[in-house]
């Protein structure tokens, strides 16, 4: 019997995530310290300013949280554990639709190529698993490849090298 794969974060990745969100928090708080210790009698750009940096923290932490997810594969079904939100999808084999891969580059690795592994489902809806938040992306999605479609079908091959 296979033994279950779970995600192992890649901390680089993560250490950078959050010192991004750092220096998104600290204009922030530097400003509301100024409106809150400051002249109050024109404080309009100082909450239009500190207004710019909660919107961009948020997005940014919108789209972070977003990657935060531990995905285990078992030979019945896949589960994505949202970190974040806490909410869990489990995703069995036969309600996978198609599994792609696409190759985009990636802005935090340079000039390097990321790549996203794609499981589309009914309803409209996919899990997207990008190869620069995981350290064993590779083993993750071979075991995806081997338990939809089984051996044999090209992808045990590529396994082998890896």
């Amino acid at each position: 019997m296979d033994e279950p794969i779970v995600s192992k974060f890649d901390t680089l990745y993560y250490f950078k995530a959050i010192c991004g969100a750092a220096m998104f928090l600290m204009p922030t708080v530097y400003a509301i310290c100024k409106i809150l210790t400051g002249n109050l009698e024109h404080p309009g750009k100082a909450y239009i300013m500190t207004m710019i940096f909660i919107a961009s923290l948020s997005i940014y932490s919108y789209f972070f949280s977003k990657s935060w997810k531990r995905i285990t594969v078992t030979p019945t079904e896949v589960i994505v554990y949202d970190v974040v939100l806490k909410k869990q999808l489990t995703v069995a084999y036969s309600d996978i639709i198609r599994i792609g891969t696409y190759r985009m580059r990636s802005s935090d690795r340079g000039s390097s190529f990321s790549q996203d592994f794609v499981i589309e489902l009914s309803g409209d809806r996919s899990v997207t698993i990008n190869e620069a938040w995981y350290d064993n992306y590779n083993q993750l999605t071979m075991a995806i490849y081997k338990n939809k479609y089984g051996l044999g079908h090209g992808r045990d091959r590529y396994l082998a090298r890896r």
